[in-house]
């Protein structure tokens, strides 16, 4: 998988324009002033899928365990955005899926224990990025 997935693209546009609607009264405050912790939050998920994005694509590394890793993240921080955005719409379903991401980001960190314990993968992914072949 790589590249921004387009599902993930339209709906944060579509979600990044309800917001838009929902604060479109010049009488009320901007979401940024009224769902601050909510929207740097979604800001910086954003910002994160797509660095993790951009890095995939640009190193593209061919070991399985941190392609895992770096999809992971993605799926995180995509999700995260996504609830976010919900937070500020739809405050009460938006708690509800906080509390299901807060339980799939256990579940992914507590998977993902094993491969930050083998340096000989780091040692390979860093040989195979400098060119150099791995001993």
């Amino acid at each position: 998988m790589t590249g921004a997935s387009p599902v993930f693209l339209f709906l944060l546009t579509f979600m990044g324009a309800a917001v838009l609607v929902k604060h479109n009264d010049w009488n009320t405050l901007s979401p940024f002033a009224l769902d601050r912790i909510a929207m740097r939050t979604t800001i910086l998920a954003v910002f994160v899928y797509c660095m993790v994005v951009i890095i995939h694509e640009r190193f593209s590394p061919q070991i399985s365990s941190y392609i895992t890793i770096s999809n992971n993240i993605r799926f995180l921080s995509g999700t995260l955005a996504m609830t976010s955005m919900f937070l500020i719409l739809v405050p009460a379903f938006g708690w509800l899926l906080l509390v299901i991401w807060l339980a799939l980001l256990v579940k992914v960190a507590h998977n993902l224990h094993e491969p930050f314990h083998d340096f000989d993968k780091l040692k390979q992914l860093v040989a195979i990025w400098r060119g150099r072949p791995f001993n």
